[in-house]
Parts: structure tokens; C-alpha cells; sequence
């Protein structure tokens, strides 16, 4: 019984496969060429059947390569659609019906590919590609990087939803590229902008200068880098160590009174012994002992900031004095000076 089937599905794949490569012309395929098209396309249909879509569409094509006809377009459009490519799907139903109208006994391929083609239409977004009138011959538009056939330009190309890029080059002409995001069943044109390109004569100085050759190395001056003065030949470091010199002498000063706030607390809150001790009530024993670590803290932070101020604004100063062209009669002399317990400024010189 099953051989039976298989023998009946046989003849009917051979006599679908007969139709479709029916009305061959003799001078551009041999008998053998026909012969192994025949076989093709049944084993196409057969992986078709078993939804092994892309064999199929891969057996199909290559049936289509030694004679298209409109069942062929049409089954490699059904493949096509089955794999979700909608927008190939409906390109080759379009070729199917075409072939169809030449071909008596392609009434039912046509109805059917007609009916699948409308179907389709209704979802397959489609893009106008505008180039403009005075485009060279050689001008190449692409989509996603697929070279599209220049007599297709301006009629809507039917592609998949979502985003394509588009690009156009031309002899002479600055190169075009942008992207359009396809909604489903959408219509869109866009117009390729082919600008020439611009002549050495009409390029910017800017441009001009950057496509010229870099000159060949040769002898070179190195500039000299001006002297570090401000207004009147006065160094601008000597100003910086001055604004050093007073945050410091600041600082100095807000870390010596908060050390005298905490020495207040202390005196406030505790009563010296005549032992020398202090005698602290157990209730502010915690803010006690803050101020008097806050105390330790800044009573040498204020003296250090201090001895740097005196050392910033000594050393500005004396920059400043030593920048100025002295009398020949007279002139001041004044160098910082650091000692163990601090700093000062020696001053010499008449005044």
C-alpha cells in the first residue's frame, strides 16, 4: 500500500516538474540540461513538503537558472515567505504572474501567485529611490549594501519593516548616504543628493591648506618663549606666592581662633586643680575631650600656616623688589629668613 503511494506521489511530482519546464527552446538548453531540471524540481518540491525551506528555495533557483517559468517563480516565492523574507516573497510573486501572462497553461499559477501578491502588499513597506536628472552613467545606488538595477530607480522597491541604509556614488560627484526606518506597509521616497565635487580653484583657504603636501624639513627657528613678566617687568610667580602667602596667613588665622574657642570651652567647663589638673564634669566629659584634642590640632596647624605665610609673601615680595631696576644712589633689600621657631623678613638697604 505504501509503495503504491509513494509510486503515485512519484508520478506527480514528475508530471508537476513537466509542466513547469514545459516549452523549452532547444538552442538554449540540451535534452540532459532539461532532464536533471526535472529531477531537481521534484526534489525540491519533496523538501518543500517536508518544510525544508531554504533546501527547497536553493533546489528551486537553480531549476530557475536553466528555464524560469511562472511555477518555478512561484514556489521560490512560497519558500521565500516561509523563511519570513515577505518583501523576496513578493518581488517573485510579481515575476510569477508576469511569466504567467506568456505562458496558456499558467492560468491557476497566476491566480494564486495574484491572490498572494495582494496579500502581501498590504504589509511589505515599499521605498522610492529619486537620483537625480543630471547623473552620471556611472552612478551606483545601494541599499544594505545590495547593488540596485538603475532602470528600478524611482519605482517603490518593496522591502522588509524595519531600518535600511542608503548610499550613491558617481564619477565627480561627493559621495550620498542616509538611513529611513520602514514601518510595515509604509510608503516613503527619498531623492538622492549627487553634489560635485569641488575644483582646486573654488576650495577654502582652510581646505586648500590641508590638501597641499607637507613641506620637506629644512633649517628651523625655535622660538624664543618671552619672559615670564607681568605689566612693569614684574614676575608673575611673585604674585602667585603672594595670594599663596595670604590663603595661608587665613587659614592661620581661622585655626588659631577656633583653638581659642576650644581653650574657652575647656575654661567654661572645668575648674584647674591645684595640682595643675583639670576637673571636668562626667556629663560633658565627650565635648571635653573634643575640644581639647581639637585644641592639640590647631594650635600647631595655625603656627604652621603661619610660618608659611611669612615665608610665601617674604619670597613674593622680594621678587618683586629684586624685579625692579634700582637707583643708582639708593635701594632696599629684603630676603626671607627661616628660623627654628618660625620666620622674618630681613630688610637692608636705604630707603
Amino acid at each position: 500500500m505504501r509503495g503504491a503511494r509513494a509510486l503515485r506521489r512519484g508520478l506527480v511530482l514528475a508530471a508537476v516538474a513537466m509542466a513547469a519546464l514545459r516549452a523549452v527552446p532547444a538552442a538554449a538548453q540540451t535534452e540532459a540540461d532539461l532532464t536533471a531540471a526535472r529531477q531537481l524540481f521534484s526534489d525540491a518540491l519533496s523538501d518543500q513538503n517536508a518544510h525544508r525551506y531554504d533546501a527547497a528555495l536553493d533546489e528551486f533557483q537553480r531549476v530557475a537558472a536553466v528555464k524560469d517559468t511562472a511555477n518555478v517563480r512561484y514556489r521560490i516565492a512560497t519558500c521565500l515567505e516561509a523563511l519570513g523574507r515577505r518583501a523576496e516573497a513578493l518581488t517573485n510573486y510579481e515575476q510569477a504572474i508576469k511569466l504567467g501572462e506568456a505562458e496558456k497553461a499558467a492560468g491557476a499559477v497566476v491566480s494564486a501567485a495574484s491572490a498572494k501578491a495582494a496579500e502581501l502588499d498590504r504589509t511589505v513597506p515599499r521605498l522610492a529611490i529619486v537620483v537625480p536628472p543630471d547623473a552620471p552613467s556611472g552612478t551606483e545606488v545601494r541599499v544594505d549594501d545590495s547593488p540596485i538595477d538603475r532602470t528600478a530607480l524611482g519605482d517603490p522597491l518593496p522591502l522588509d519593516p524595519g531600518h535600511h541604509t542608503i548610499a550613491a556614488t558617481a564619477p565627480g560627484r561627493t559621495p550620498f548616504q542616509t538611513g529611513v526606518t520602514l514601518p510595515e506597509g509604509g510608503r516613503m521616497s527619498i531623492t538622492v543628493t549627487l553634489e560635485p565635487l569641488p575644483s582646486p580653484a573654488t576650495m577654502t583657504p582652510t581646505a586648500a591648506a590641508s590638501a597641499a603636501p607637507a613641506p620637506s624639513p629644512g633649517p628651523t627657528s625655535v622660538p624664543v618663549a618671552p619672559p615670564d613678566t607681568t605689566a612693569g617687568g614684574t614676575p608673575t610667580g611673585a604674585y602667585v606666592l603672594l595670594g599663596a602667602g595670604g590663603v595661608l596667613a587665613v587659614g592661620s588665622i581661622v585655626s588659631l581662633l577656633l583653638r581659642q574657642s576650644n581653650l574657652n570651652t575647656l575654661s567654661n567647663d572645668c575648674k584647674t586643680l591645684a595640682s595643675g589638673s583639670l576637673s571636668c564634669p562626667q556629663s560633658r566629659a565627650g565635648e571635653v575631650n573634643d575640644a581639647r584634642h581639637a585644641a592639640q590640632i590647631e594650635g600647631p596647624l595655625g603656627l604652621g600656616l603661619a610660618g608659611g605665610a611669612v615665608v610665601a609673601l617674604g619670597a613674593g615680595i622680594w621678587m618683586i623688589a629684586t624685579s625692579q631696576p634700582a637707583a643708582p644712589s639708593a635701594g632696599v633689600r629684603v630676603a626671607p629668613v627661616l628660623t627654628n621657631t618660625g620666620g622674618l623678613l630681613v630688610v637692608g638697604g636705604a630707603l
